[in-house]
């Protein structure tokens, strides 16, 4: 190191180049959007789940709950006895192939 300013410049792409620890916190931001559909929703929520250490699934589950656009699966899993996320997940793939039964789509 010949100066400060080179010292400072090796700290900053040492800190860059970590990553950051995800939270449930982070979790708890992922919200369907507007249009999103639920198996695009459920795809996003799990990226960012399998990231996070120590997942307390109870958290997990509300972040997922939380994070649903008002509707019919939403609603089905409120007043369900569902506390998991394992048992939310498993309601969303079936409510995703039962709607794209119904609309003729077909999974990738």
């Amino acid at each position: 190191m010949t100066s400060f300013f080179q010292l400072g410049e090796l700290f900053s792409a040492l800190v860059a180049s970590k990553k950051e620890k995800k939270t449930s916190i982070d979790l708890a931001r992922i919200r369907q959007q507007q249009g999103e559909d639920l198996k695009g929703y459920v795809r996003r929520f799990n990226h960012k789940a399998v990231l996070i250490p120590n997942l307390q699934d109870g958290v997990a589950y509300a972040a997922f709950l939380n994070g649903l656009l008002p509707g019919r699966f939403k609603f089905s899993l409120a007043e369900s006895k569902v506390t998991t996320l394992l048992e939310a997940l498993g309601r969303a793939q079936s409510f995703i192939q039962a709607t794209e039964i119904c609309t003729g789509e077909e999974s990738p």
